[in-house]
């Protein structure tokens, strides 16, 4: 998976790979309504690795591509997973 953003410890034998858009609905209601629980109940007891990678579709959602590299730029300063998170808790507005 190489450089991949990852949660959860390399000893968990599940990994998920999300494949995902920060301009998608259908993605910031992933991070709202599952994403929270597969956290807590999986990846904070050592059971799964999980691991995101951008997938912009920028044919219809034009501030994908700049989001990500945003959170990957986040990513240089250790802060990859708060500014992912900021990014889907204000979706609605910064879109």
């Amino acid at each position: 998976v190489g450089g991949l953003p990852v949660l959860g410890k390399e000893s968990a034998k599940v990994t998920i790979i999300e494949f995902s858009d920060y301009q998608c609905p259908f993605c910031g209601r992933f991070f709202t309504q599952t994403e929270g629980t597969l956290k807590t109940e999986y990846i904070d007891k050592g059971l799964v690795k999980f691991y995101y990678r951008d997938f912009p579709l920028s044919q219809i959602h034009p501030g994908a591509q700049k989001a990500a590299e945003a959170a990957r730029c986040a990513g240089d300063q250790g802060k990859y997973w708060e500014y992912h998170d900021l990014i889907f808790q204000n979706q609605q507005t910064i879109f």
